[in-house]
């Protein structure tokens, strides 16, 4: 039992992957974001730095009473000079304001920005708490306008008197409005960014799930019909060139050759099983007719010797009819196993001829004819072809009519042996089986008749073994005629068989 546990599917696969390329491209513009916006922040603060620097004044005592810092302050630190003076002494370009908190409560500006937008406010510094403002060194604070969406960003310093126990703290604001408008277009930049390649990723998930998973996904259904015995089902891939298509193509052709190889079976089945009913309808009837006539001789029902001669020599006769089946039988099997033939350059014509002469010895009641072409010569095993050739002709001589004729042509390919009667002929679904096993013209299988039908299977096995091919054309009335067409095969190391002449 597996104990494998389950997967995910590429499907999955692919959207937590294409996920996890979304999560890092957002989480490397949120990065990105945060690192340019603290790095323009840590700039505006050495910008407050700079504007920061001492004055000279920076030491002198201040009065204790907060009515007078105005009065104490003045010509210690330079003040802002009034709408009615046409100095321009304390005029200078800047974006920074500047003053001193008292540590009375007062709040005292040194200068106010005089570049940019005129009409902004500046820092709105009653929103600091006490608890903002540090007791040594400086801090960093946020804080919004006096008026208006803007925000500044405020460094404070505590100072301390060193001629008295006074203190207060400096101020230095910058408004933060640049810093903002840069972040707020690089987070446009990255979310139209962002959204472009979620976009992209989505057709590429798309696209993937269209050419490779969705193809597969329909190829596992099918397998799936294939393996529940459907083999009418053909698998799908996607467009030409792609792994799935090639895939496809590859199983079709597997389960094309999966079909034909069962189908061969099945007839190879059918074909065996029709050949063992005939095999034992052929021996059924030998075999009765033996073990009949040994019962009567045991139970001596054959009294009189003419009764056990007869009996003898019909037991011989059914014997001996068992024996030709079964060397039939066994010379097809010879075949089946692919016997190594002995090809020797041989002249068909004078084999035919022999053939003939033989036949006509032995059948004079039949007129045999015999038409050559001249010398048709070919290597083959010549006890084979004469095998082959002389079951044919009895074949003609026992089932057909009075006359027949065998003829032999040649090309400069093939050497062709048609044999032709003049009998009754076959229908032609008889015909076009007439090279199988056991298959007779007679289909009642009358003992008067002969054979098992195994002669032209035998002659067709040795044909087929020489690369030939056997032909049974035949029309019920009108004869039948059979072809033997053997390829003119050299031998190695010998010359090509020469091109046969007609004769006169």
């Amino acid at each position: 039992m597996s104990d494998a546990r389950p997967g995910l599917s590429l499907k999955a696969r692919l959207l937590i992957g294409l996920s996890i390329v979304a999560a890092i491209a957002v989480g490397v513009a949120a990065t990105v974001t945060v690192t340019t916006h603290s790095y323009l922040v840590t700039q505006l603060e050495e910008r407050l730095k700079s504007y920061s620097e001492p004055f000279e004044h920076r030491g002198a005592p201040i009065d204790e009473v907060a009515s007078d810092i105005a009065d104490a302050l003045k010509g210690i630190i330079p003040q802002l000079p009034s709408s009615d003076d046409d100095s321009d002494a304390y005029e200078r370009p800047s974006d920074a304001y500047t003053g001193q908190i008292s540590s009375k409560g007062g709040i005292y500006p040194n200068y106010v920005a005089n570049t940019g937008d005129s009409s902004s406010s500046g820092p709105d510094l009653l929103s600091i708490s006490g608890s903002d403002l540090p007791t040594s060194g400086d801090v960093y604070l946020t804080v919004g306008a006096e008026e208006g969406d803007d925000t500044f960003l405020l460094r404070i310093e505590y100072v301390e008197s060193p001629s008295s126990n006074d203190y207060w703290w400096e101020y230095t604001a910058l408004s933060k409005e640049g810093v903002n408008d840069a972040t707020q277009r690089l987070i446009v930049i990255e979310a139209f960014g962002i959204g472009a390649l979620l976009a992209g990723l989505a057709l590429v998930g798309l696209w993937v799930t269209r050419l490779g998973i969705s193809p597969m996904r329909r190829m596992v259904d099918a397998s799936k019909q294939i393996a529940e015995g459907d083999l009418s089902v053909r698998l799908e891939g996607a467009s030409a060139g792609s792994e799935s298509h090639d895939l496809a193509l590859a199983l079709n052709a597997m389960i094309g050759r999966l079909t034909a190889s069962l189908a061969e079976r099945e007839r190879s089945e059918a074909k065996l099983r029709e050949f063992v009913a005939d095999a034992s309808h052929e021996l059924r009837t030998p075999l009765t007719t033996v073990l009949g006539y040994a019962q009567l001789y045991r139970k001596g029902a054959l009294a009189d010797k003419a009764d056990v001669d007869d009996a003898w020599e019909r037991t011989e006769a059914e014997a001996g009819r068992m024996k030709r089946l079964v060397e039939d039988m066994l010379e097809l099997a010879k075949y089946d196993a692919l016997p190594e033939l002995q090809r020797v350059e041989t002249d068909l014509s004078e084999l035919a001829a022999e053939v003939v002469g033989d036949s006509a010895a032995a059948d004079p009641d039949t007129e045999f004819a015999l038409e050559t072409e001249g010398p048709a010569r070919a290597a083959v095993d010549p006890d084979k072809v004469r095998q082959a050739v002389i079951n044919i002709v009895r074949n003609a001589a026992v089932h057909g009519g009075d006359h027949v004729v065998v003829r032999v042509s040649c090309t400069d390919g093939a050497v062709r042996i048609a044999v032709e009667d003049d009998g009754p002929g076959m229908s032609p679904e008889i015909a076009a089986r007439a090279s199988e096993r056991f298959v007779r013209g007679d289909t009642s299988r009358s003992r008067a008749t002969g054979g098992a039908g195994l002669g032209l299977a035998i002659t067709a096995a040795i044909v087929d073994a020489h690369g030939g091919t056997l032909s049974v054309a035949s029309a019920e009335g009108d004869g039948t005629t059979v072809t033997l067409t053997l390829p003119r095969a050299a031998l190695p190391g010998s010359p090509s068989a020469p091109t046969a002449q007609s004769s006169d």
